[in-house]
């Protein structure tokens, strides 16, 4: 197997710092499949939901997930639900899905001495429902970077789309010139990502926590939208279902993943 790419054009786009600007620049997030906003929300903004995601975990509000190392859900609170008003992410729908907007959920994701380990490359959409264009907003409530487990992506990956199943993917068939981009991010940017793009953490390694807020975009007019943030929604097909909930998943009666679990459940039964 062989990937090319067009690397030349990749790290012009790379070099000339044009993924980052307080501007959203959609050809850029087209191009590369991912974009920083920077001040996608303020600063006092985004301290704001870091002291209160603080709070509600000191009085056991908030607690980590037991099926995702660095996921803390948030969907049963409403502290953090005007996350997408804000004005600089105004003139960011307008330009997503033709003013349509939907999102299906909101999560935190958080690094620390606690919880150091590297994530995986892997890319989302292979964890999703719906169409393949679909967006992470990582909004940062901390400093994020390359000590802290900040988020790393390989530019243009997302083109590549869906691969027909989810894991850890390989790295080696890449272009060996294919550069890793590793954004840092301050209190209120908002690193917005395609969910086709292959991205990966290192562990924590020193400094502040690095707490995220991911809110989930992807068409109004998909089933899947759980609320529309811009625009109207015409479509008549609703599914209730919340992606951070994925224990409630029902879609299948056999799976690849259910007789996976299945077989290894057998095979441990057997090893006694």
């Amino acid at each position: 197997m062989k990937i090319t790419a067009p690397i030349s054009a990749i790290q012009q786009l790379i070099d000339r710092g044009s993924y980052s600007d307080t501007r959203f620049q959609k050809d850029t997030l087209d191009a590369l499949g991912f974009f920083v906003l920077r001040s996608g929300i303020s600063p006092e903004k985004a301290n704001q939901y870091l002291d209160t995601y603080r709070e509600l975990t000191a009085q056991g509000v908030l607690k980590r997930s037991e099926l995702h190392s660095t996921e803390i859900k948030i969907s049963h609170v409403n502290d953090f639900d005007d996350l997408h008003t804000s004005a600089a992410l105004q003139h960011v729908w307008p330009q997503l899905f033709s003013g349509t907007v939907g999102a299906s959920f909101k999560r935190i994701l958080v690094k620390a001495a606690d919880s150091p380990k590297p994530v995986i490359l892997h890319q989302d959409i292979g964890y999703q429902y719906g169409e393949t264009e679909q967006y992470s907003f990582f909004v940062a409530l901390t400093e994020c970077g390359m000590t802290n487990g900040g988020l790393k992506l390989y530019p243009g990956t997302h083109k590549l789309g869906y691969l027909g199943d989810a894991g850890t993917l390989n790295e080696e068939i890449l272009p060996n010139d294919l550069p890793v981009c590793s954004p840092v991010l301050f209190p209120g940017d908002v690193l917005i990502m395609h969910s086709a793009t292959w991205h990966f953490s290192d562990a924590y390694v020193s400094g502040n926590d690095r707490v995220y807020i991911e809110l989930h975009v992807l068409d109004g007019n998909s089933p899947f939208s759980r609320e529309t943030i811009a625009g109207t929604s015409t479509m008549g097909w609703k599914v209730d279902y919340d992606p951070v909930m994925r224990e409630e998943a029902a879609f299948f009666k056999v799976s690849r993943s259910q007789s996976l679990a299945a077989a290894r459940a057998a095979l441990s039964k057997l090893q006694g």
